[in-house]
């Protein structure tokens, strides 16, 4: 994990998470449905969030060879 997507879950998500599980835990009728719910949304959210790192990783990574390659044409 690298420090953009730390800084998104500490400010961002964990607390999302808690507002909405407090939001839905003062609906006393579907109580079940709406933690199911936010439940489903939050394991999405943080699979997508893992994903979306991860490619950003290797098309940084990707691109510092590409840059030494370009550097390299250009030398000779």
């Amino acid at each position: 994990m690298v420090g953009p997507s730390i800084i998104f879950y500490i400010i961002f998500a964990i607390p999302y998470i808690f507002v909405m599980y407090w939001l839905v835990k003062q609906d006393k009728k579907k109580y079940a449905w709406g933690v199911s719910v936010v439940t489903i949304i939050a394991i999405l959210a943080i699979y997508v969030s893992q994903k979306a790192s991860k490619n950003a990783i290797e098309n940084y990574k990707q691109h510092q060879i590409d840059a030494r390659q370009e550097e390299t044409k250009n030398i000779k």
